[in-house]
């Protein structure tokens, strides 16, 4: 196993923390208790409470940062004089001096908490682990000092290493005549790389750029156009041959302002929501696109790849403006967090009380812990190569919920969406054909997958948001 590398990451007056030499003497320490211990790589991990291991609904993840704190109480019997906590991973012990407990610990204070940062190389299953509080000549016995009581605990982790994978589609807006591209600079897409780390239960991100694009097309605030674009990033996924782990997501800067083009209202991103089949979504769907301007790209791309990842919207918006397609189940109101959170890039605590699910439509955003395990349950499927295809060939079309048009054809195409009873003509003969359609998160129509049953069709006739339809395949 790789050597265990932690690093404290507290320093106040409270808790002054510093290497400490292991003493001849120390011992259990008396009148300090260990209330409880978390482990955050995103949403709170609860791994013991009032001296019982905890049953958390968070998961952890294998390969990911994240840090371990030690939340104390003392009683009367504490004599005030520092203490030691001895943290033991994998064998490997690290000694931290703690000058002055407080009365108790709280949630919301970094400091006032005994951490132990646990690098991505020390994030592997099963590793034996335990931490107690000690001092020089202790005469504390009750157990309360330490976790477990005896031996080790293991600190197990429920996803394997994995990876989200994006790949950034940027097109040069030629509409009117500037060739405008979003910010690919490396500082950009770290920053963009390290947003999606954050708030995805992966391991890591690995974000490519394609080459940009040319896009004569006009693109409006209100979606105008955006379709278009939309069923280009299907062809690219096409044409690149991505494997069936990427995301794919097309950035575009119609304007130069993100408040010229938000003046009168505007649309951010549109995706088609990638939420049937449940486990896996549709590998061909694993698609969005977005604007790339900087004071809202980081976020916007984190939204919309939630949708590619089958996460409706959060219940929460400007007044007037909450979002269409809510989740029904999502448990917390306004779209609260639900739990503290870590923010592993930016190192920081995430409180629930001024922050908001990524899915919403509010500020100051981050990961629930009923998001991050939707997106966790998703991202083990997609990594583990699990998918639900079909080997027939599907002809798609685009549809405005006014006009209806043939766009391509895929392979092992998306099984996703709702059904929709297709009437397909061929060498003049009506067949009836089980179709699928998948709208638009934030635009009216979507797209129509029709498979190939027995050869090409001429035409096919359905019926779409009560508009009766026929269409010719090229």
């Amino acid at each position: 196993m790789t050597q265990l590398r932690h690093a404290l990451l507290i320093a106040s007056a409270a808790l002054a923390a510093c290497s400490a030499e292991p003493g001849a003497n120390l011992a259990p320490a008396a009148g300090i208790h260990i209330d409880s211990i978390g482990y955050y790589q995103g949403p709170k991990h609860e791994l013991m409470r009032d001296g019982e291991a905890v049953d958390s609904d968070v998961s952890i993840v294998e390969a990911r940062d994240g840090i371990l704190r030690l939340f104390l109480s003392t009683d009367d019997d504490y004599d005030g004089e520092p203490v030691t906590v001895r943290y033991t991973l994998d064998g490997v012990e690290e000694l931290i001096e703690v000058d002055h407990v407080d009365e108790s610990a709280r949630e919301h204070r970094l400091a006032s908490t005994v951490n132990l940062d646990v690098p991505w190389e020390s994030a592997t299953d099963g590793v034996p682990w335990s931490v107690e509080v000690l001092q020089e000549r202790g005469e504390g016995d009750d157990g309360t000092a330490r976790w477990p009581a005896d031996g080790t605990d293991e600190l197990a982790f429920d996803g394997r290493d994995n990876a989200l994978r994006v790949v950034v589609a940027p097109f040069s807006y030629e509409n009117d005549g500037s060739g405008r591209l979003p910010d690919l600079s490396d500082e950009a897409m770290e920053r963009l790389r390290l947003r999606l780390k954050s708030l995805y239960p992966v391991s890591d991100v690995e974000l490519t750029v394609r080459d940009p694009e040319p896009w004569n097309g006009f693109l409006g605030p209100g979606g105008d156009g955006w379709q278009a674009i939309g069923f280009r990033i299907f062809q690219m996924r096409e044409e690149d041959g991505a494997t069936d782990d990427v995301y794919y997501y097309g950035m575009f800067n119609p304007t130069e302002t993100v408040q010229q083009f938000c003046a009168g209202g505007c649309l951010l991103g549109v995706t088609l929501l990638n939420d049937s089949p449940p486990d896996t979504g549709s590998v061909q769907l694993r698609l969005a696109i977005g604007v790339g301007f900087d004071e809202v790209v980081d976020d916007t791309t984190a939204h919309e790849l939630g949708h590619a990842h089958g996460r409706p919207h959060a219940p929460c918006g400007p007044p007037g403006n909450l979002p269409d397609g809510i989740d029904p189940e999502y448990p917390h109101a306004g779209a609260e967090l639900g739990t503290w959170a870590w923010d592993v890039a930016q190192e920081r605590l995430v409180d629930p009380g001024e922050n908001t699910d990524i899915m919403g439509y509010c500020e100051d955003q981050f990961v629930s812990d009923y998001t991050w395990e939707r997106l966790y349950d998703r991202t083990q499927n997609v990594n583990a190569g699990l998918s639900i295809e079909g080997d027939l060939t599907w002809d798609l079309f685009s549809w405005d919920g006014q006009q209806v048009a043939w766009q391509q054809t895929l392979r092992s195409a998306p099984m996703a969406g709702r059904m929709v009873e297709v009437t397909a003509s061929r060498d003049g003969q009506p067949v009836p054909v089980g179709a699928r359609y998948v709208g638009w998160d934030h635009l009216p129509g979507g797209v129509l997958l029709v498979p190939r049953l027995g050869g090409a069709p001429e035409r096919v006739a359905f019926t779409l948001d009560g508009e009766v339809v026929v269409a010719d395949v090229p």
